[in-house]
């Protein structure tokens, strides 16, 4: 994917570098709001060498070429939509859709390996076949990494990309599914690739971390070009431990968006910083909470002031228990728009999961993102709610086989006309490991 790589435009000021470099001297991070981030847990080097080796020779790979593992599976999917172009006026479908998925270790050392994970499918809709994909889609997921230990450190190198026409997943996992603030849209067509690294200093009584992502994420649909951008993302983390069962420090991420041409969005840049705390607490509950300033600049293109002086905060709790395992999380925080220049949201989320079944597993979720969108050239401004929720059953029914059937409901409420809509989504997935 490293032809997909463009070059992201200087800013037109050395505020936002030196901000940044402030912020990795004082070592800040914050989880990606596009769905990488670091594990909050931090680790000993030796202790997560131990637990890479561990997990590499635990995986159960169905094939063997020399030194090299694999793994691979092939499934098929049925989706049925009450609302497939998330309107107000809704349309019904059934998208079919088949899948494949290629898992591939090299383990170079017994603790430096090279993974490749690659997920391809094609949808497949029976109604309106206007729809249906133009290319085999590249699932989320999909990635190339390697991983190294050198002393204390621990270096991973990697390559993120996909190739998606879905606005929502069609997934039941019920996390924060990234979705697109888009009305009366079948597909939305888009690459998105992400190449950088990841490194990791354990101390004696701490651990410091520091990732940098070069991201190019570029439309295949023409009515959303004014969305293909260049990013640069920097985060940082410096941790304390305070025991055994406490960790404190202070996180920060920023960020450069250049985008290819300023119609509708503008070139800007991000930065956030502030203090954290993660705890394990008695009967197995996990805490992790932080908060602290948040700021953008743009470059402007029309009377549209984008610029805010702002927070960022979230706090999420979850258990494993012996029947279950659940979470709750809630947060605000501002992200790049989709219409306009910024989305600000207010969020809450819970999820559950359950193996009290033998061979079976259930799962459910709920949540609510109340939003905005404002700022940038043409004016738009929107406020809206997003409600979600849904039920999952997932049976191994053989060795080698896999159902999992899921429910999906979707309701927005928007302060614009045309605007409100609500999806109802079952689905059927089959897979067989090879």
């Amino acid at each position: 994917m490293s032809t997909l790589r463009r070059r992201a435009g200087r800013a037109k000021s050395g505020g936002p570098f030196r901000l940044l470099l402030a912020m990795i001297g004082c070592g800040g991070m914050f989880a990606r709001d596009n769905g990488y981030a670091q594990s909050s847990e931090a680790v000993s080097s030796e202790s997560a060498a131990q637990a890479l080796a561990k997990s590499i020779e635990a995986e159960q790979f169905n094939q063997r070429y020399g030194p090299v593992r694999v793994r691979t599976s092939a499934g098929v999917g049925a989706y049925y939509t009450d609302n497939v172009f998330y309107s107000g006026n809704p349309k019904e479908d059934v998208m079919i859709e088949p899948q494949a998925k290629l898992d591939a270790l090299w383990p170079v050392t017994r603790l430096n390996a090279l993974r490749l994970s690659l997920g391809l499918s094609y949808q497949w809709y029976l109604k309106n076949t206007a729809l249906n994909s133009d290319a085999p889609l590249v699932n989320p997921g999909s990635e190339l990494a390697w991983n190294l230990f050198v002393g204390d450190f621990h270096i991973q190198l990697h390559e993120r990309f996909s190739y998606e026409q879905s606005l929502f997943f069609n997934s039941f996992a019920g996390e924060n599914q990234p979705f697109y603030n888009f009305n009366n849209v079948g597909t939305f067509s888009r690459w998105d690739n992400h190449a950088g690294l990841d490194v990791t200093w354990s101390l004696e009584k701490g651990v410091v971390s520091v990732g940098y992502n070069h991201e190019n994420f570029i439309s295949k649909t023409a009515a959303f070009d004014y969305l293909d951008r260049a990013s640069e993302w920097f985060t940082a983390n410096a941790g304390y431990f305070l025991g055994d069962h406490v960790q404190a420090g202070v996180e920060g991420r920023g960020s450069l968006h250049h985008y290819d041409q300023e119609t509708v969005l503008n070139d800007n840049w991000r930065a956030r910083v502030g203090p954290f705390v993660e705890a394990k607490l008695p009967e197995k509950v996990t805490l992790r909470a932080g908060g602290g300033y948040d700021t953008a600049r743009f470059d402007e293109v029309g009377p549209a002031n984008s610029d805010y002086d702002s927070y960022y905060a979230y706090a999420r709790v979850s258990q494993d228990t012996r029947l279950f395992t659940h979470s709750i999380e809630v947060g605000r925080k501002l992200l790049l728009g989709d219409n306009a220049n910024n989305l600000k949201t207010v969020y809450a989320r819970y999820s559950i999961s359950s193996p009290i079944v033998r061979h079976v597993d259930l799962g459910a979720h709920v949540s609510v993102n109340v939003a905005e969108e404002y700022g940038g050239p043409s004016g738009f401004d929107e406020k809206f709610t997003y409600y979600g929720g849904g039920l999952s059953v997932g049976y191994q029914f053989a060795k080698h086989w896999r159902a999992d059937l899921g429910y999906e409901f979707l309701l927005k409420e928007s302060d614009l006309a045309l605007r409100d809509f609500h999806r109802n989504q079952v689905g059927l997935d089959v897979v067989w490991t090879f």
